[in-house]
């Protein structure tokens, strides 16, 4: 089986994209230091709408990261603050990993 990921979308407040950017620096920082965690991704789809693409090892790993500093209860924390409301979580395994010189 693959690594199993996440994809997010979250709708930001009007003005508080800087915020909303800050807490996805936050996130890598914490999602580093994850060992089960094999990637993270935050973009900015248009200017009220991120999402986030997180990759992980196994079950295991990935519940420690729903659980952890910049996981499911952070996100809620900033429900109404930053974000319009709690994200739209899509669960997914990855068929195809791939890296290109760049």
């Amino acid at each position: 089986m693959g690594e199993l990921a996440i994809w997010a979308t979250l709708k930001v407040l009007p003005g508080k994209q800087g915020e909303a950017e800050e807490f996805f620096a936050f996130s890598k920082e914490v999602l580093d230091a994850e060992p089960g965690t094999t990637s993270f991704f935050a973009v900015r789809i248009d200017d009220e709408t991120y999402g986030i693409f997180d990759t992980f090892t196994d079950q295991e790993a990935l519940d420690v990261h729903i659980e952890g500093a910049s996981g499911k209860k952070a996100v809620q924390d900033l429900v109404g603050t930053v974000f319009a409301g709690p994200p739209v979580i899509t669960g997914s395994v990855v068929v195809q990993r791939g890296v290109t010189a760049g």
